[in-house]
């Protein structure tokens, strides 16, 4: 869901600050609720102040106002002297279920990296693990065991993005690479909509698992084949493919590695293909839209040399991968489309 800008008052409002700092403390409860296993230990059963004190080593004061401030935030309720989990947390902060994302959202490098913020801007390179390294594959696995919780709401979502895109429903085939898949939802959504449609989602070995696991839950496996790969190494067949799909993954990358991969994927496509990349893409002041900004601050946390890239900049290294037709569709997230049109021979 894109987040609204904070509102610009006409006087000076130190209300403005007490909210973000107090956005810091809300994020301190769920970090260190997280690191004691609050909410996997009141799964098993553990639901007083005494019985979460006993299992997690704490003191019995600490655990007390830690619960109390979990309650405020909205991922615990009370019912007298009983804890007990709202429904965010059942599905999302209890270890072993497959749905599990606290280390993912609250983990320690992304933190620290975070609290550091103002030496990245000086140096403008991360200190911690980039979004393409080894290290970071558990963060990325953990966005896509989220999308396991709730895929129906994002399939609505997402069946929305496709109408924009007029993929046709009478093909009578379609062949899909999608790049960096994650979970898999953006092109699972196509291929529930598209009997024909037959998947290749291709994403890192610790992150597949998740991806066949929505594969399942959408009753589309027979469609998907599974790769492991990686965004930077791509061996891709000669026009294997009708349409490749690249989502959540170009910002991190630097315009030669965003090239080289495009260019990949171009030669992937069959002759009039279509590639379509979804990312959060700056208006060409970049004020904007939506959140965009702030996902700006992720970039450069955690790539060394990726950004939020304006339209006119996602064409020109489509074009210089050779695409045409380059075209954009206004929405709170970017979304970009682009052919492989074969040039007339001489």
């Amino acid at each position: 869901m894109p987040r609204r800008a904070t509102r610009v008052e006409d006087v000076a409002n130190r209300d403005v600050l007490d909210d973000i700092a107090f956005g810091f403390y809300k994020a301190a409860v769920l970090k260190a609720a997280v690191e004691l296993e609050i909410f996997t230990r009141i799964a098993e059963g553990h639901r007083t102040v005494p019985s979460l004190t006993r299992i997690t080593s704490a003191s019995e004061r600490g655990t007390r106002i830690l619960l109390d401030a979990l309650c405020f935030i909205g991922m615990l309720t009370r019912d007298r002297f009983e804890y007990k989990l709202a429904p965010t947390a059942e599905s999302f902060l209890v270890k072993g279920k497959p749905t599990y994302f606290g280390d993912a959202a609250l983990g320690n490098f992304a933190w620290d990296a975070r609290g550091q913020l103002s030496k990245t801007v000086r140096t403008g390179k991360p200190i911690s693990p980039i979004a393409t390294s080894d290290a970071f594959e558990p963060i990325w696995a953990g966005g896509a065991a989220s999308h396991l919780a709730d895929w129906q709401k994002n399939l609505a979502d997402l069946n929305a993005l496709w109408d924009k895109l007029a993929i046709a429903p009478d093909v009578k085939s379609l062949r899909v690479l999608d790049v960096a898949c994650g979970s898999g939802i953006f092109s699972f959504a196509l291929a529930k909509r598209l009997p024909v449609a037959r998947i290749t989602a291709l994403d890192r070995a610790m992150i597949l698992p998740y991806a066949k696991h929505l594969a399942e839950a959408l009753g589309i496996s027979s469609q998907v084949a599974f790769v492991v790969g990686d965004v930077l190494n791509l061996e891709l067949k000669s026009e294997a493919f009708d349409l490749v799909l690249f989502g959540n993954v170009t910002q991190y990358l630097s315009p030669e590695q965003n090239i080289g991969a495009l260019r990949k994927a171009f030669e992937s496509l069959a002759p009039n293909g279509r590639i379509v990349i979804a990312a959060p893409i700056a208006d060409e002041d970049h004020k904007g839209p939506g959140e965009v900004p702030m996902i700006g601050v992720e970039t450069l946390l955690f790539s060394s040399d990726g950004d939020i890239y304006t339209f006119v900049e996602y064409r020109g290294m489509l074009e210089t991968a050779g695409f045409s037709e380059v075209t954009t569709y206004k929405d709170d997230w970017g979304l970009i489309s682009a052919r492989r049109i074969e040039k007339p021979k001489a």
